[in-house]
């Protein structure tokens, strides 16, 4: 599973760790899983648009709004 980190422009500007493949992502800070999207399918999102890109894109807006998360 690909991993990259991103910076949040927004806040405290923590950095996270996301790691994300087809259909799933999950984001972590300082060791500690924050937020966990594991099935797109049960978010609505049809399974051939759930493709990496995706969800690192669907990740990264979660890290800038904090959906599920606190900073």
């Amino acid at each position: 599973m690909p991993s990259t980190t991103y910076t949040r422009s927004k806040g405290q500007h923590r950095t996270y760790t996301i790691s994300y493949d087809q259909n799933e992502y999950f984001i972590e800070r300082d060791g500690q899983l924050k937020r966990s999207f594991p099935d797109a399918i049960l978010a609505g999102i049809a399974p051939s648009e759930a493709k990496p890109e995706l969800m690192l894109r669907t990740a990264i807006a979660d890290i800038e709004a904090l959906i599920g998360m606190e900073e």
